[in-house]
């Protein structure tokens, strides 16, 4: 096993129990009312710092082994393999959180983009499989239309277009992927694809 797989492995024992915790959790979130949600919420985030300590602590002792066995070299390029890898996920991640905010608050706010303004996005987690707690994003705008009612929409004077980029000329678009085109795709040619639009339809479904 290399440096790399070990590192991923130590990584995903560490995190195991969180996420079977905070799915837990979330099953029984409709239940709950504002307060329980909150404190959900803390916990949640909770979570998600011993997920991040976990992490740390996986890294670190694969770096100290790999020094002690002599494989410093290869370590390091196994680092720089997997933060290419993780760069090109942040960044598609962070496209399709932004997406469904915008998208969420399409019908809310008199600007969808106030949302990517005023929250806090790093409070709202994307899954291994794209997909975003949509009750925590929609709960979000509904306290954020509570703490400043100017945002809203009124008298039906709603965001015309997308959530994302407004309205679009389909015969400029680029030709999009899916799914199954990303996993024949390197992190860099991911990052590419993202760049060039074809990602758009993939992110905002």
């Amino acid at each position: 096993m290399s440096t790399e797989e070990e590192t991923l492995a130590a990584e995903a024992e560490a995190t195991a129990a969180a996420e079977a915790a905070a799915a837990d959790d979330t099953a029984g979130s409709e239940a709950l009312g504002d307060a329980g949600k909150k404190a959900l919420d803390s916990m949640k985030a909770k979570w998600r710092e011993a997920e991040r300590i976990g992490k740390a602590s996986a890294t670190e002792f694969a770096a100290y082994k790999a020094t002690a066995e002599g494989r410093e070299a290869e370590h390091k390029t196994d680092q720089a393999n997997q933060k290419v890898r993780d760069d090109a996920l942040s960044a598609a991640n962070q496209r399709i959180l932004k997406a469904e905010v915008r998208a969420a608050a399409a019908t809310k706010l008199a600007d969808p983009a106030d949302a990517l303004r005023f929250l806090d996005l790093s409070s709202f987690e994307v899954g291994e499989d794209g997909e975003i707690d949509a009750a925590t994003v929609a709960s979000a705008i509904d306290d954020l239309i509570a703490s400043k009612p100017y945002l809203a929409a009124q008298g039906g004077k709603r965001f015309q277009g997308s959530g994302d980029t407004g309205t679009r000329n389909e015969s400029t678009r680029p030709a999009q992927l899916n799914g199954e085109d990303l996993k024949k795709l390197s992190p860099q040619q991911i990052v590419a694809a993202k760049n060039a639009g074809q990602l758009d339809d993939y992110l905002k479904s």
